[in-house]
């Protein structure tokens, strides 16, 4: 089934120029999901979206939140500590309370909030004790993203390396197959954790077995700057709050020491154009050079960087030695909103010699490289799947190739009337 969409602008790709067609019409085909054509209307009385009465608006690829973690879709509060290594003491002990209902109930919360403001894709950190049944919430609700699913595995203990790995390999054989089959909405990942709370064995274990599965990798790295001081063997709070509450004080001290959490990664030769670093805000011109090197990506979480007053990630030095960026909200628990255009906003102020067209890339098409979607969303080209947003915008703006993507950031939650997810339509604020 055809499905036509119209629009005063259509953001195609950041590639074109000018990267939009005004009086645009995009048409994706229902079954397929995918976009078969954005052109300009030939109507001689160009109409608005339709539904949307004399509304001015703009389609753009739907955004993408590169790291997130729906289970923690909890607010933190006065007595949440802000002390990295407590905070996260804190959210172990949230999650053990958490029912498979509550966990569930948490998840659906999440992507309602994703979707209401204009996420079509996100990068999830599941714990392997915890996979929700992806079918259970489009039972629920249509408001759902697209997910890749990062499975998190944790062992600082080296002896529990063998089982760990077990348990995903069991994992991984009973769900392969159900996730083949929603591979247009789910698609799975690994999440060794960090360099904190994985052994080396288990890191290596982890590097066998994906050799032969071939999954993208995500790993929380240098995201406070206790974790150089722990690998560097120069204890810090994580030796000393953080293992010892769960009785693994003998393991904080590394029995290799390196300079920083990205060297230690290197050394154990997981970088590569598959692995995304997941905050990386606490790292110095060494480390940068070597992500560049092995082509890893960086996933940029600016308001959870924030929120425990860490170092601001070096954006634009970054971007300027081509290494990918993409963006991410992190959780609830550490963050005011889910919304990427929230994170974005902040970026900019923070980052303002960063330009909003690097910064727009990083929350779609960079994303969708970070998630292993490349040309498939991020984008609304043909053949591309049909996940987009559609604003309203002012009568009075007048959009070019100068302003477009400055406008975009000035977008707030309020001004989004649709929600497209392979050519569906899973949001429409007009009805």
């Amino acid at each position: 089934m055809i499905k036509k969409y119209f629009a005063d602008y259509i953001l195609i790709s950041q590639a074109a120029s000018p990267p939009f067609i005004e009086n645009g019409e995009l048409i994706v085909d229902e079954t397929s999901g995918k976009i078969l054509s954005v052109l300009k209307s030939n109507k001689k009385n160009y109409p608005s979206l339709e539904g949307s009465g004399d509304l001015r608006t703009i389609i753009i690829p739907g955004f993408i939140n590169s790291h997130t973690h729906t289970d923690l879709t909890i607010k933190p509060d006065d007595k949440t500590p802000r002390v990295f290594s407590k905070w996260v003491i804190s959210l172990m002990e949230k999650r053990k309370s958490f029912s498979p209902d509550k966990q569930n109930s948490l998840r659906i919360k999440a992507f309602k909030e994703f979707v209401k403001s204009g996420t079509t894709l996100i990068g999830d950190i599941i714990p392997i004790d915890s996979f929700y049944n992806i079918n259970a919430p489009l039972l629920k609700t249509r408001l759902v993203p697209k997910v890749k699913g990062f499975i998190e595995l944790r062992g600082l203990d080296p002896a529990r390396a063998p089982e760990v790995l077990n348990e995903f390999k069991a994992f991984y054989k009973e769900y392969n197959d159900i996730l083949r089959k929603n591979e247009n909405y789910f698609s799975l990942g690994i999440s060794p954790h960090s360099v904190y709370s994985v052994s080396e064995e288990l890191f290596k274990g982890i590097i066998r077995e994906n050799s032969r599965i071939g999954l993208k990798i995500a790993i929380h790295a240098s995201e406070h700057s206790a974790e150089t001081r722990f690998i560097s063997g120069r204890g810090g709070n994580i030796a000393t709050n953080l293992l010892s509450a769960f009785n693994l004080s003998k393991f904080s001290k590394p029995l290799k020491t390196f300079s920083s959490p990205i060297s230690y990664l290197d050394y154990l030769k997981i970088l590569n154009h598959n692995t995304s670093l997941i905050h990386a805000n606490e790292i110095n011109d060494e480390d940068i050079e070597i992500i560049k090197k092995t082509g890893a990506n960086i996933i940029h979480c600016p308001r959870s960087n924030a929120f425990f007053n860490s170092k601001k990630l070096p954006l634009k030095k970054i971007l300027d030695r081509g290494i990918t960026v993409s963006l991410g909200t992190d959780s609830l628990y550490s963050n005011k909103t889910l919304s990427i255009l929230d994170e974005l906003r902040y970026a900019k102020k923070i980052h303002p010699d960063v330009s909003s067209k690097d910064l727009f890339a990083m929350a779609t098409i960079n994303g969708a490289k970070a998630l292993s979607f490349p040309n498939t969303t991020g984008t609304l080209e043909p053949n591309s799947y049909g996940d987009f947003t559609v604003f309203k915008i002012d009568k009075t703006m007048k959009v070019n190739e100068d302003n477009i993507y400055d406008n975009i950031l000035s977008f707030k939650k309020r001004d989004i009337i649709k929600v497209v997810i392979n050519g569906n339509v899973v949001y429409n604020k007009l009805n």
